[in-house]
């Protein structure tokens, strides 16, 4: 029987990478999900030739959209998902909370928070019909209070450090039914929203610090992925680095 993942935010950067990856597993199936499918060209490209992808439409900042999940899922995912991987999210990470404008902060909570807790609860049973019950939640670093970022994040930050407690908190509710839910931090990527997040850094000795250490969506992907695969009950509710260190919440 396959292993399947749902990776949300499929059509760009990490997300992207993490099916271009799996795609290459044998006995695999993933569950593809992008606002548009028309405009996801590379994705729908990389179905074709791998035949083990279903892409489905989902805005995860649209309730309306999220409520038509289960209706898609029922005849692709009857078997169960194994694991889920909460990739998408919007950045915009230039306003500091003085300057903030008020959509700013409801389109960050709408996408970065609300909307994999309520893609969790549609996912919930078909998590259950599979043993492995595994979710990942894609964070940042910018979400971590103890490791606080000296440079504006506002909105991004602040929902991000919502995740990180939803995700705390969904793996003390689901550890008796066996389930292993983490936060990770997927590093410096260069997808398109870390390096536009990098550029608008004040402080030119940190961004130059950020690039030095920066690492493609690919081996951001890889390197998740092998976490991912190697998590056990002990990982349950951590935040981790991609390289697999703990992070403080």
């Amino acid at each position: 029987m396959a292993v399947v993942y749902f990776v949300s935010g499929a059509n760009r950067g990490i997300g992207y990478a993490f099916v271009e990856e799996l795609a290459k597993r044998p006995d695999v199936k993933i569950i593809a999900t992008t606002r548009n499918v028309e405009n996801s060209t590379e994705l729908v490209q990389l179905k074709e030739k791998t035949k083990n992808i279903e892409i489905v439409k989902l805005d995860v900042s649209s309730e309306e959209s999220i409520d038509t999940l289960d209706a898609q899922l029922k005849e692709i995912a009857a078997e169960g998902i194994d694991v889920f991987i909460s990739n998408a999210g919007i950045s915009q990470a230039s306003y500091r909370v003085i300057n903030a404008p008020r959509d700013v902060w409801l389109r960050h909570y709408k996408t970065n928070t609300l909307g994999p807790v309520l893609i969790f609860q549609v996912l919930y049973p078909y998590l259950l019909k599979k043993q492995t019950r595994k979710i990942v939640f894609v964070s940042s670093l910018a979400g971590s209070l103890g490791q606080y970022l000296p440079f504006p994040t506002s909105a991004y930050g602040q929902s991000k450090a919502a995740l990180n407690y939803s995700a705390k908190e969904i793996s003390s509710e689901l550890a008796p039914e066996g389930f292993t839910v983490i936060a990770t931090q997927p590093g410096a990527v260069t997808s398109d929203m870390g390096i536009a997040n990098q550029k608008i850094i004040p402080d030119p000795n940190v961004r130059a610090a950020l690039a030095k250490m920066s690492i493609t969506p690919a081996v951001s992907a890889v390197k998740q992925l092998e976490l991912i695969d190697n998590l056990t009950k002990e990982s349950n509710g951590k935040f981790l680095n991609f390289d697999g260190s703990e992070l403080l919440f």
